[in-house]
């Protein structure tokens, strides 16, 4: 029966014709499911049983400090994924499966790699390491941070300049004199934290995992590295390094060097360490509710504005030491993964 008046020939052409392009269509959509070998290469790495520590570094230097340490042992079955630009190293440190993921330095890309690290295999923590700005005496050159929580402080609310409630006036930082300023103020804006079947939060301030710190305790008296060449004793640091627990970090799309806004984020927020990754580490896990801790070595000082090649290079040496001596006691522990 002709359909408004068309032909039934021509009818069952049209038809003919749509049936070949649905099953054109679905057999396109095959082919790509089947071209990715990614669901494939996971299962065959996880086995359906092994799960990983994820290393996550944001710096070309942090990886190859870690990766040519001698620490890390390539998995010889897959020893590694290139995925979306990234190269995700699989193998083992101090006899525990880890995966190390170079995510990049800035906030949207580390958010980024880290979730699909998350994605790609069976992930029980996260342990982020690499250098940062100190704004605190608490810290010096080539000691390692070991924050209990840290925040995105370059989230702002700007103000109008009529308004006095943002925690930032810029008005007090005019020369010679405090006074008004057309930039008027800032605050800090909270993000939403969401996970699954909870309530979404907003949060300045995202902990770190309180058994990690716990265990992390127990690396007090660590010996880092205070010299470039040890053996000689050159190129050394004026102070000896040491891990330095507790304070707060900062993380911002900004490298800073400001000493006047060091400042007042260490007198108003109690900051002792800024950089640019470590927040955006924490919210993804913390979405995932998987623990996390962090391991920021300094290499600079904003407020006295010094670094050097010798304190970049002792920064990055030093957070590499802790984080392997983590994972050592990690792979000991049997209690601290509670997900």
């Amino acid at each position: 029966m002709a359909l408004a008046g068309l032909p039934s020939k021509m009818l069952s052409v049209e038809l003919a014709v749509m049936v070949l392009v649905l099953l054109a269509m679905a057999q396109q959509s095959m082919q790509l499911s089947l071209r990715s070998p990614l669901p494939e290469v996971v299962k065959k790495i996880n086995g359906n049983t092994v799960s990983y520590l994820g290393i996550v570094v944001s710096s070309s230097g942090s990886e190859d400090a870690l990766l040519n340490s001698g620490f890390f042992v390539p998995s010889t079955h897959v020893p590694y994924i290139d995925l979306v630009g990234r190269r995700f190293n699989i193998g083992k440190i101090k006899g525990v499966h880890v995966v190390v993921v170079n995510v990049g330095g800035e906030i949207p890309n580390v958010v980024l790699g880290t979730q699909v690290l998350f994605d790609l295999l069976t992930i029980r923590g996260i342990i982020h390491f690499g250098s940062a700005g100190s704004v605190s005496d608490s810290l010096s050159l080539g000691d390692v941070a070991v924050p209990a929580s840290v925040a995105f402080t370059g989230n702002w609310e700007w103000k109008s300049n009529t308004s006095k409630r943002g925690k930032l006036k810029f008005g007090d930082f005019n020369l010679p004199q405090k006074g008004a300023n057309s930039l008027g103020s800032a605050d800090f804006q909270k993000v939403k934290l969401y996970t699954a079947g909870n309530p979404s939060q907003n949060l300045l301030w995202l902990p770190v995992d309180s058994d990690w710190l716990t265990v992390a305790s127990e690396l007090q008296g660590l010996k880092l590295q205070e010299c470039v060449d040890e053996t000689n004793e050159t190129n050394c640091l004026e102070n000896t390094p040491a891990i330095v627990f507790g304070g707060r970090g900062s993380t911002a799309d900004t490298y800073l060097k400001n000493a006047a806004y060091g400042e007042f984020l260490a007198n108003r927020l109690n900051v002792t360490f800024v950089d640019t990754a470590s927040a955006a580490v924490a919210l993804a896990s913390l979405t995932n509710e998987v623990p996390y801790i962090l391991f920021r070595a300094i290499s600079n000082s904003v407020i006295r504005g010094t670094s050097s090649s010798n304190s970049r290079y002792l920064a990055t040496a030093n957070s590499v030491k802790v984080a392997v001596k983590f994972i050592e006691l990690i792979g000991t522990s049997n209690s601290v993964f509670k997900y």
